[in-house]
């Protein structure tokens, strides 16, 4: 089984923002994620983001299940 996390990320501050969601991306492989949402509010000086993704252990599961299937 496949079982998908989710990181918010949320700041009213820009560059901590970019700050944030760059140290998260820097955990992850790009490959590893399956949707995101974005929005602001609060005359746009809120931001939050939501990052659905597959943690790598999964990733790894599922191609070695699709080889043995194959076999």
């Amino acid at each position: 089984m496949i079982n998908a996390q989710v990181k918010v990320i949320h700041s009213s501050d820009d560059e901590w923002f970019e700050k944030l969601m760059n140290e998260f991306l820097k955990t992850i492989d790009a490959r590893q994620i399956v949707k995101t949402e974005y929005s602001t509010s609060g005359d746009y000086t809120k931001h939050s983001v939501i990052i659905y993704y597959v943690p790598l252990e999964d990733i790894r599961d599922a191609k070695i299940d699709n080889i043995l299937e194959i076999k």
